[in-house]
C-alpha cells in the first residue's frame, strides 16, 4: 500500500510540473525605461487579421492581457504614431511525445555460476507514448523612436483543453510582466 501511495504522489508531482510554464525575459540594458509612458500595438501594412497562429478569440485574449498588464504598470494606450513603445507578439505551437516504460520481472540475477549473469526468470516491459502540445508566446516591445527592440518576454507552456481561457492567459501574462519594466 505504501508503494502505491508513493507512486500516486510521484505521478501527481510529474503532472503538476508538466503543467507549469517557463518564463524568460531580456531587455536592452542601455534603454532608460523611465522615458517611456505610452504604448500602442505594432502594425505593419500587411496586418489584416489576428496574429498568425492564434485564433481571433485567443488573439483578443492575449492582446487584452498584455494591454491590462502594461496599463497596470502605469503605461497608457496611444496612437501608433505617437506612442513611446510599440508592442507585438508571436505564437508557436509544437508537438512532442513523452514515453513511459514500465517493466516487471527480472532480467538479471544469479546465473548458474557464481556471480552475476543472465537469469532464466522471465520479465516483461511495455512502453506507452503520450503526445502533448507545447505553446510559446513571444512578446516584443520596441522603442518607436529608435525602431529598436528594448524588451522581450517569452513563455512556454504545455497546453491542455482549458489553456486558452481568459483566466489562464491572464495568469500567464502576469508572470511574463512581473519584472517589467526592468529596474
Amino acid at each position: 500500500m505504501r508503494k502505491l501511495r508513493t507512486l500516486i504522489v510521484a505521478c501527481t508531482a510529474i503532472a503538476a510540473l508538466s503543467c507549469t510554464s517557463t518564463v524568460q525575459t531580456d531587455f536592452d540594458h542601455q534603454a532608460d525605461f523611465t522615458d517611456y509612458s505610452t504604448f500602442a500595438w505594432y502594425q505593419t501594412p500587411q496586418d489584416k487579421g489576428p496574429t498568425e497562429g492564434a485564433s481571433q478569440l485567443v488573439d483578443r485574449r492575449i492582446r487584452s492581457a498584455i494591454s491590462a498588464n502594461l496599463q497596470h504598470k502605469g503605461f497608457t494606450a496611444a496612437d501608433p504614431g505617437e506612442a513611446d513603445l510599440l508592442v507585438t507578439y508571436y505564437t508557436s505551437l509544437s508537438s512532442h511525445t513523452r514515453y513511459h516504460t514500465t517493466a516487471w520481472g527480472y532480467g538479471w540475477g544469479w546465473g548458474p555460476y557464481w556471480g552475476w549473469g543472465y537469469s532464466y526468470w522471465p520479465g516483461w516491459s511495455w512502453t506507452t507514448a503520450h503526445p502533448y502540445h507545447e505553446g510559446t508566446i513571444i512578446i516584443d516591445i520596441v522603442d518607436r523612436g529608435k525602431n529598436q527592440l528594448v524588451w522581450r518576454g517569452v513563455t512556454t507552456r504545455v497546453l491542455g483543453k482549458k489553456s486558452h481561457t481568459d483566466e489562464k492567459i491572464d495568469q500567464l501574462m502576469n508572470r511574463v510582466f512581473s519584472d517589467f519594466p526592468p529596474v
